[in-house]
């Protein structure tokens, strides 16, 4: 198994170094028009499928209707519904069910953005939607997080940016000693285009490598994970992105860290 994914890592290199050789040729950079930066409160339409294997063996397959309503040019929220998850856990039955739905609130304060940086603050929230206790944990918590968001124009390939998302979990309804949540978790990723916007195949594509440091406060042992993503993505249209994102456990040690995902779906702007 590990074998396997270690030599999707190589292929998936491998059409990077292709990919990215080409684009260097290319007279612009792709402009950042793929719903990836978190300044971005245009309305977008974003539905995604992820395959996650753990590393007891456990994979859970799900489908999630994901967006983002904006409501002014500082203040946006986005919806994330696993419309159906299927946990397929080693020795035991499948179980189906709808998941946790989850809702994230961004504001852009004007005082805080700058021609190169942004400072950006929020709140996200997770509710026990799921019609089967089973499904991640069988716990009936509603898990709240504040956020602090930083972004920086940077020059990679192309123009292109960084982006530090953080969040503290902790549980508000629900908890118990068994349950209850207390973890620092980050979403680190950077825009590196690969060819300017265009018609054509080799136009228009990016590369968003995505790497998520996560520490349990509560758990006894093994409380750092640390995960990698590289997303590859492709400006179809003026308001049409998609992309695919394999990822890797890096730092793993517990047996419900990541070893595994893949994941692929569209952005679809209303606002164009």
């Amino acid at each position: 198994m590990k074998t396997r994914h270690y030599k999707l890592l190589g292929d998936f290199s491998a059409l990077l170094v292709v990919i990215f050789g080409l684009g260097l040729a290319s007279s612009s950079a792709l402009a950042d028009k793929t719903g990836t930066d978190p300044r971005d409160f245009s309305s977008k339409f974003m539905p995604y499928y992820i395959n996650t294997e753990l590393v007891n063996g456990t994979k859970i397959n799900q489908m999630n209707i994901f967006g983002l309503f904006a409501f002014d040019k500082d203040f946006a929220v986005t919806y994330d519904l696993p419309i159906t998850v299927q946990l397929d856990v080693p020795g035991f039955p499948k179980e189906n069910s709808m998941g946790d739905f989850g809702l994230r609130f961004f504001y852009k304060p004007g005082s805080t953005q700058f021609e190169e940086t942004s400072h950006m603050f929020g709140a996200e929230f997770k509710f026990p939607t799921s019609n089967d206790d089973s499904i991640f944990g069988g716990t009936e918590v509603t898990i709240a997080s504040p956020m602090y968001v930083y972004v920086k124009n940077v020059q990679i390939t192309g123009p292109g940016f960084i982006a530090f998302m953080n969040f503290y979990d902790f549980d508000i309804f629900g908890s118990d000693p068994v349950t209850k949540v207390s973890k620092y978790r980050g979403r680190w990723f950077a825009m590196i285009p690969l060819a300017k916007p265009g018609p054509n195949f080799l136009d228009g594509w990016y590369l968003l490598p995505e790497l998520q440091p996560v520490y349990d406060f509560e758990a006894t042992d093994d409380k750092f994970s640390l995960w990698l993503a590289p997303e590859l993505g492709k400006l179809v249209a003026k308001n049409f992105v998609m992309y695919a994102k394999p990822g890797w456990g890096i730092v793993k040690d517990a047996q419900t860290d990541r070893d595994f995902t893949f994941e692929i779906g569209f952005r679809y702007f209303m606002d164009n």
